[in-house]
């Protein structure tokens, strides 16, 4: 697992030649996007940054955060919804069928505070190892991870946000 220092070095420069990642290794993630895919790398690196820059120093309230982050990022994430919105939504993702299911829940927006509990420290399950653009739309992610099966949709929430129009993750 990267520690912070080294995971902000590989945000701003990249993994060294001789480094090894830790855990079960990395998870590649391909990114399209209509958009510039080294606008949307630049627009990852923005959000993570003020993530990790905060994250060895305490973990501030949302207010602070909505602050902190990119204004692009926070108009992005969804409202709050209400206790019974999250009830009917939920019973109604309940009615869905297999793939339909999957979907709906991947393509569900993250408010703030469900995609900042996820880059706690102590919840973090994915660490930046690097990311490169592959073409004028394509952007391959390197994420280290301590274990599978690994929670990424705060990844994939990041992605959506910075401008990718699709995400596949290869384990």
């Amino acid at each position: 697992m990267l520690i912070l220092p080294e995971e902000l070095r590989h945000l701003v420069d990249g993994p060294r030649e001789i480094e090894m990642a830790g855990g079960v290794g990395l998870v590649e993630v391909t990114v399209t996007t209509s958009g510039d895919a080294s606008e949307l790398l630049c627009r990852c690196r923005e959000v993570l940054r003020a993530v990790l820059q905060v994250a060895g120093s305490g973990w501030p309230p949302q207010d602070v955060w909505a602050r902190r982050l990119p204004n692009w990022f926070v108009q992005g994430c969804a409202g709050e919804v209400s206790a019974e919105q999250d009830a009917e939504w939920l019973a109604w993702w309940r009615g869905l069928g297999g793939e339909t299911r999957a979907r709906a829940a991947r393509e569900r927006p993250w408010s703030l505070a469900d995609w900042l509990h996820w880059l706690q420290p102590e919840e973090r399950q994915w660490y930046w190892w690097d990311g490169v653009r592959r073409g004028p739309h394509e952007v391959l992610v390197l994420v280290e991870v301590p274990g599978w099966p690994v929670a990424l949709g705060a990844l994939e929430w990041l992605l959506r946000v910075a401008g990718a129009e699709s995400v596949s993750v290869v384990r």
